[in-house]
């Protein structure tokens, strides 16, 4: 949680400072160089006390040579004097995380007991689309719950349909009425 923060107010430097087509350009080589924290050996690396900052962040440069953006150099080389090369995999995911912010596009998960046809999947993804004001898809994985479970990841939307509680709510309802 507190390297998310963090990464937060490095991503809002990069929004300010780049157009949008740099900012996805951007987005793509945090995430490629993020898999390299992945790695056992290339972790231990930049975990190690006895390796100098200057060699890590020249590393982490060296991959990102090829680019040859100013911007993105001042950005590691700023991360490396700060000691935060460690948040590059944070500021990825909260990079993605921004860009889907800024083009309303989002991605979620749709948890149902039974296999569902991807009409169905499309049908709901783009009606919360709709009342959302966004862009949304939906990847289908099965679940054990009884009913239907929707969560769209940046928009903080968890839509759960239980047949345990609309039984509970319809018992409720003829309860009230009578």
């Amino acid at each position: 949680m507190k390297h998310e923060k963090i990464a937060k107010r490095y991503v809002q430097s990069l929004v300010d400072l780049l157009d949008d087509a740099s900012l996805g350009n951007a987005c793509e080589l945090f995430n490629v160089i993020s898999t390299a924290f992945d790695d056992s050996k290339f972790l231990q690396i930049m975990n190690s006390n006895d390796i100098l900052v200057d060699v890590k962040t020249t590393l982490i440069l060296e991959m990102v040579k090829s680019v040859e953006s100013q911007e993105i150099n001042n950005f590691i080389k700023l991360l490396g004097e700060n000691g935060r090369l460690s948040l590059i995999p944070a500021v990825a995911k909260e990079l993605t995380r921004e860009i889907a912010s800024l083009k309303r596009v989002y991605n979620g998960r749709i948890y149902a007991t039974g296999p569902m046809d991807q009409a169905s999947i499309d049908t709901i993804a783009t009606d919360l689309g709709k009342k959302m004001g966004a862009t949304i898809s939906l990847q289908y994985l099965p679940s054990d719950t009884d009913g239907v479970r929707v969560e769209v990841d940046g928009l903080n939307v968890e839509i759960d349909f239980s047949k345990n509680r609309l039984n509970a709510q319809m018992i409720e309802h003829i309860l009230k009425a009578i």
